[in-house]
């Protein structure tokens, strides 16, 4: 990594505080270079100022897909393109590299900057990407980056508004779609009551839902924390299932 970040350094010269037009890349963390075009969510070609353009996959961060052969457009992947692309395109930002500079296609491996804003944190605040792909060393912003993806999980957006879409291995299409007795489920009123015999509510860790006997997901849910009370799931930072 010194070896590129010695080349990508040496194309950026040291900015004149007086004259130099771009006196606002110095406040960009990282090697300043422009967007010139956005492959997908957390996907884009950036160009360095010694005329080098490089692919860079976003750190740490996973947006649904939209151009893959087999997955196809996936739910949110349009939404997450099109936020970076509007963003970003054209724009100067700063590309801060890791320790590990390059994943198996050859393409950097960074955070990208937009001034003091990481703009891969900032696709995890909007629901439009998931942590993943945490390999060591390149763990630098992990730990904020989960506490800022768990505040997306409890607001529900994004992709948490879909349950059991986005999990640990990936998203998984199937969970978006209603089943054809959703309109004759019987409705399960909240209860603050303790259910009588043992604590039946089910919580989902990864959607941070939880689902009441009775309810359209709730067999098929696997339990991974389990409540007596609707107020007691609440207050673990839990939202109610819709269906």
């Amino acid at each position: 990594m010194v070896c590129l970040l010695a080349v990508l350094a040496a194309a950026c010269s040291p900015v004149q505080e007086s004259s130099s037009p771009d006196r606002q890349s110095a406040s960009i963390k990282g090697t300043p270079a422009t967007v010139t075009y956005v492959v997908d969510g957390d996907t884009l070609d950036v160009k360095f100022k010694n005329g080098k353009t490089e692919r860079v996959r976003m750190l740490l961060v996973d947006t649904p897909e939209t151009k893959h052969p087999r997955l196809g457009v996936q739910p949110f992947g349009p939404e997450s393109s099109k936020f970076t692309k509007t963003q970003l395109t054209g724009k100067k930002v700063g590309v801060e590299l890791d320790i590990s500079e390059r994943d198996k296609y050859g393409r950097l491996l960074a955070y990208i900057w937009i001034g003091k804003q990481n703009f891969n944190q900032l696709l995890l605040e909007k629901g439009l990407a998931r942590v993943a792909y945490v390999y060591p060393p390149n763990t630098k912003y992990v730990d904020q980056f989960r506490a800022t993806q768990e505040k997306a999980q409890q607001k529900g957006v994004g992709i948490w508004s879909i349950e059991n879409y986005a999990q640990k291995d990936g998203f998984h299409e199937n969970s978006k779609s209603p089943s054809s007795n959703e309109n004759k489920q019987p409705a399960n009123p909240p209860s603050n009551e303790k259910p009588k015999g043992k604590c039946n509510i089910k919580g989902n860790k990864q959607s941070m839902i939880y689902h009441v006997p009775g309810g359209q997901s709730y067999d098929v849910t696997k339990a991974e924390v389990m409540f007596c009370s609707e107020a007691e799931a609440q207050k673990a930072g839990y939202r109610k299932a819709k269906r």
